[in-house]
This record gives C-alpha cells, sequence and structure tokens, in this order.
C-alpha cells in the first residue's frame, strides 16, 4: 500500500514538472529563447490567469493553444470565450480565424457561419470573415460573406476596398478588380482610395 501511495506521489510529481503553473513560471531570458511551444503555452497560460472572465484574450489564448499543438485545450478556451460573449461578432471571428489559421478549415467555416446567425449586423466582423477567407483562397465563402455585407451597407467602400486587397493578396486579380472599380464609382475623387490600390498592387507585385 505504502509503495503504490509513493508511486502516485511520483506521476503527480510529474505531472506538475510537464505542466507547470502560470505562477510557477521564470519569464526570464532563458524561457523566451526556450521551446516555442512551451513559450505558446505559458504565455498563453499566464494571460488567461491574468484575465480569466475576457473572451477575446481566451479566444487568442486559444490560438496560441492551436499554434502550440495542444487542440483539446485550445478548444476549452474556444468554448470558454463563446459561452462568455455568443453573440460577440468580434469574438467568434477570432475564434474562426484562430481555426482557418492553422489549418482547420471545417471548424473555421463553422466559426464564421455563427458571425451571420448570431451577431448578423455586425459589419466590421462579417467583413473580417471574408477577408479572412479571401486571403488563404475560399473565395466563394468569402463572396458569400460580402453579399451579407452589401446587404447591410450597399456603398461601404472602404470595406469592399478592404476586401479588394484581400483577394489581390490571394491572386485573385480580377475578382479584386471588381471591389476596386465599386469602390472608385462610390468615391472617384478620393485619394486614399488609389493610393491604398497602387500600394496593394506594389506589394503584392501584382503589375502584370
Amino acid at each position: 500500500m505504502r509503495t503504490r501511495s509513493i508511486a502516485l506521489a511520483l506521476f503527480a510529481l510529474a505531472l506538475g514538472a510537464q505542466a507547470p503553473t502560470p505562477a510557477a513560471i521564470q519569464f526570464n531570458e532563458a524561457f523566451f529563447a526556450g521551446d516555442r511551444r512551451t513559450i505558446l503555452e505559458g504565455c498563453a497560460d499566464k494571460a488567461r490567469s491574468i484575465k480569466p472572465k475576457d473572451a477575446k484574450y481566451l479566444a487568442e489564448c486559444g490560438r496560441a493553444y492551436l499554434a502550440a499543438l495542444d487542440k483539446p485545450k485550445a478548444e476549452a478556451a474556444f468554448k470558454d470565450a463563446e459561452t462568455r460573449e455568443p453573440k460577440d461578432g468580434a469574438v467568434l471571428r477570432l475564434v474562426a480565424q484562430a481555426w482557418l489559421k492553422h489549418g482547420y478549415k471545417t471548424e473555421a467555416l463553422e466559426g464564421y457561419e455563427k458571425i451571420v446567425k448570431r451577431d448578423p449586423k455586425n459589419k466590421e466582423a462579417v467583413t473580417a470573415a471574408a477577408v479572412d477567407l479571401a486571403e488563404v483562397g475560399l473565395v466563394n465563402e468569402a463572396e458569400r460573406y460580402m453579399g451579407v455585407l452589401v446587404a447591410l451597407e450597399k456603398d461601404d467602400w472602404e470595406r469592399f476596398l478592404q476586401f479588394g486587397k484581400a483577394l489581390l493578396v490571394a491572386g485573385q486579380r480580377k475578382k479584386a478588380a471588381f471591389w476596386f472599380a465599386r469602390a472608385a464609382a462610390l468615391k472617384p475623387n478620393e485619394e486614399k482610395l488609389f493610393l491604398e490600390i497602387s500600394r496593394a498592387f506594389a506589394e503584392t507585385q501584382s503589375v502584370m
């Protein structure tokens, strides 16, 4: 019996050594020069301990856990974020974007769809969804979200410009041209519009 108790105690100590609490971590130069996954999880854990009820922080922490290849921990953080702010389009977008950036297409699309269902009038979140999807080449899905935006605001030239730039980054020049032209028709004398388009072409080297 004593041998079993000792074994259990050693096992518990081993678990503690593998997953130190944020308070036990020394965030010094050696830590930040160390293992990437350890840094990701350690910093995310610390952020959660400081603001454990902030939904946006939780969503960002979930993204860090995904980058650290800890999907269960990421899912827990995302679930907590959505529980706290189930109808906040900005939070829902952060969660969906995290899935998208780390290659989880199905989870990402499900996450973006929640924006339309729960916060359908959030123009910023809807546009962000379209831009995120366009930048990774999911153009048909992206254009559907822009359709939602246009239904809310048909004259939002700045968001049309933003989406056009995202399409250009994705190599979709013809589709980008449609949105650039739409923005230019709305603001033919807006210098910011033309400077932003020229900058976008310069940065993507899309001159052919």
